[in-house]
């Protein structure tokens, strides 16, 4: 039985999609009758599908620096015997920079998956660190848009890459699967009324994000329409920088929106926070990777707004699907959530199954663990031809 070894900084975030994807995977291929182990930092994911025989191991991945790079140094070859893994799947530069060389030396096949932009690529030194996510014998790229930036800086790798789209749970991220009961909870906790309108936020709090531009047209909206009842829903976690949190508060006190939001931090029952949401937005200054709060307010068939630019711009068919409007643009913002709140419902509605529809044929989770699947077998096979 061939096993797979994922490895990846932490497993601490509960909805973080990197985190969920590699336990998707994880999951699958203990269905499909493959070992499967996960090393890591550790975090209150990592012993989720221990149950169903998952491994998890543990080695000190979230801290970088040059003396903790000797020190695991000195630990991947005792664990790599101890796991003995078929492939090595790293998700992450910091791992790649610790594991790559030892795993190719020993002639195990592997996979890095390119999660993100990667900042500084006009800078060599940090190029340099970034090109280590190209160094696997196939290299996952999680959306068109990722696909052609890692082209254009990185053309070497073209023969290596394989587009995997990121893929959503449509039957967890299901409207009809949420319970009234699960609604009611969670609005008796926020305590908040079903009369107001919910605009919801989901995402880390980090500048970033857009959570400035949010505000500012919170800002616009109350100036517009005083008569409009809303909240702004912040669901997200901090991640240690309380600073910006500071900084969101303050201007949350200068704008005098205090009435209008509440930080919720992580709340593990995401369909249930995607059903109370009369709108859920993606406001990111930067373009997002792939766009996974895109495609699961979609999948829940919530109207969702996003910036114009990345991945989102795959998921969302502006006006079909969902909206986009141009990032940084506070102005555009509040005058498309005060028409898309004063839509007709049927109209809602229509724009939210053509979004879930599209998910399902673009972006599902069977569809994302196929092809992962598909290129674990390609290695496997190449493998045990090169040893016959």
């Amino acid at each position: 039985m061939a096993k797979i070894l994922q490895i990846i900084p932490s497993l601490d975030k509960i909805n973080g999609g990197v985190e969920r994807g590699t336990l998707d995977v994880a999951k699958e291929l203990i269905n499909l009758g493959y070992g499967s182990a996960l090393l890591s930092s550790g975090g209150e994911m990592a012993e989720k599908y221990k149950y169903r025989g998952v491994e998890h191991y543990e080695l000190n991945l979230k801290r970088k620096g040059l003396i903790n790079f000797f020190l695991i140094k000195k630990k991947i070859p005792k664990l790599l015997d101890q796991i003995k893994p078929d492939i090595v799947h790293i998700r992450s530069r910091w791992p790649a920079l610790c594991f790559n060389k030892i795993v190719k030396s020993l002639n195990i096949p592997l996979v890095t998956t390119f999660h993100g932009t990667y900042s500084g690529n006009n800078f060599y030194p940090k190029k340099k660190y970034n090109s280590l996510m190209t160094s696997g014998d196939k290299v996952i790229t999680i959306s068109n848009f990722i696909d052609e930036h890692v082209r254009f800086y990185f053309p070497l790798c073209k023969s290596k890459l394989v587009q995997i789209n990121r893929g959503i749970d449509t039957k967890y991220f299901d409207l009809h699967a949420v319970t009234e009961k699960r609604k009611e909870n969670l609005l008796s906790k926020l305590i908040l009324s079903e009369k107001v309108h919910i605009i919801l936020l989901p995402a880390r709090i980090t500048s970033w994000k857009g959570h400035l531009i949010a505000l500012e047209a919170a800002k616009i909206i109350t100036q517009k329409d005083s008569s409009l009842n809303f909240v702004i829903l912040f669901v997200g976690d901090e991640e240690g920088k309380k600073s910006f949190t500071e900084i969101l508060k303050k201007k949350i006190k200068k704008l005098k929106l205090d009435n209008k939001v509440i930080f919720c931090g992580n709340l593990n029952d995401m369909p249930a926070v995607y059903s109370i949401a009369d709108i859920v937005l993606s406001t990111s200054i930067e373009p997002e990777a792939f766009g996974r709060v895109s495609a699961e307010a979609s999948s829940m068939t919530k109207p969702i707004i996003s910036s114009n630019h990345g991945g989102s711009r795959e998921i969302i068919e502006n006006k079909i699907t969902g909206w986009l409007v141009e990032p940084s643009k506070p102005n555009q913002l509040a005058e498309k959530i005060i028409e898309v709140l004063k839509l007709p419902q049927e109209k809602k509605d229509l724009v939210g199954l053509n979004a879930r529809r599209r998910v399902e044929e673009k972006f599902s989770l069977s569809e994302m663990l196929k092809k992962t699947m598909s290129v674990y077998e390609n290695l496997l096979s190449t493998k045990k031809n090169l040893n016959n």
